[in-house]
């Protein structure tokens, strides 16, 4: 025989599992959106040219950050892109360089572009 408690059971394991993705999808999307405005925040001006254009062209922002105080500032783009490719496209001139590294690189703000692989 099917008690009362046993049916709220059931309903309260349904409604927690319904809610669970809702509450995962909600943030990442608010994950995504705001490590978008911390990427448009942070990088240089010698960069935002750039981040723009790959932005356009349908580019994600994945991770943003320094690996420490002595690191540069790191943003890394996804699908991947050929740094020397948008290099010579947008006519980037000093302080942006393509490093030994194969990304997009400012020595004058540390700041870099990564293609995401």
């Amino acid at each position: 025989m099917i008690r009362l408690e046993d049916i709220l059971t059931l309903v309260g394991v349904i409604f927690a599992a319904v809610m669970l993705v809702v509450v995962v999808r909600w943030r990442r999307r608010d994950f995504a959106q705001n490590t978008l405005e911390l990427a448009r925040d942070e990088v240089c001006e010698h960069l935002q040219p750039v981040l723009q254009h790959l932005l356009e062209n349908g580019a994600v922002i994945t991770r943003i950050g320094q690996n420490g105080r002595d690191y540069p500032l790191e943003i890394h783009v996804q699908p991947p892109f050929d740094p020397k490719a948008v290099y010579a496209e947008l006519k980037l001139e000093e302080p942006v360089f393509v490093s030994e590294r194969n990304v997009l690189y400012c020595k004058e703000d540390w700041c870099e572009l990564h293609p995401q692989p």
